[in-house]
């Protein structure tokens, strides 16, 4: 409660002072004629007037040109440089964004070059292998059918050795109970052999 009494004292003693200056032309006006008029036509109040107009007006330039001018000035300064830093910061992302594309495009482009060229290298390869491994599957036939063939005429030698035993043997002994004679061997062989050449 003390502060706004304090409070309404002055501001009492500045709307009665402000009240007084006002009604003190309108007084002067039609003091004593008791007619009415407006003060601010009246020609005696015009030099009064215009020495507060130009007190307010040096006042409010003033104010305007040592506060609220300079607060302006810098508050648009500091949004220019905002919006310069904001520009220039898009430009420097642009054109990073630009070098991490190129980037990108040119390492894409070594891979597909890399993975082409290993294709190439695996198909090479392949081929490669796949006809070592023909070379290699042939030799070991070769080799294969070679050792059997040698086996198979070493077999079929000792059975034609075989047979010519068991054919001089069985000629011996059925001469011998046909005729009654024994042959000798070079004779059972020479024959066996002729047959056997006869037979070829």
């Amino acid at each position: 409660m003390n502060c706004y009494a304090w409070l309404r004292g002055p501001a009492l003693g500045t709307t009665a002072a402000i009240a007084g200056l006002l009604a003190s032309p309108v007084l002067a006006a039609t003091g004593g004629e008791g007619g009415g008029g407006l003060p601010q036509l009246d020609a005696d109040t015009y030099p009064t007037q215009i020495f507060w107009l130009v007190v307010t007006f040096v006042i409010l330039y003033l104010i305007m040109s040592k506060v609220a001018l300079p607060r302006i000035a810098e508050v648009l300064e500091e949004r220019q440089e905002r919006i310069a830093d904001d520009i220039e910061t898009a430009e420097r992302l642009r054109a990073e964004a630009a070098s991490v594309q190129a980037e990108y495009e040119k390492a894409l482009a070594e891979a597909r070059g890399k993975a082409q060229d290993l294709f190439r290298e695996t198909g090479a390869l392949i081929a490669k292998d796949h006809t070592d491994a023909e070379t290699e599957a042939a030799k070991k036939l070769a080799r294969k059918t070679k050792t059997a063939e040698t086996r198979i005429a070493k077999q079929r030698a000792e059975a034609l050795e075989n047979l010519r035993t068991v054919a001089s043997e069985t000629a011996a002994a059925a001469t011998a109970k046909l005729i009654g004679i024994e042959p000798s061997a070079n004779d059972v062989s020479r024959a066996v052999e002729a047959a056997a050449g006869g037979e070829a």
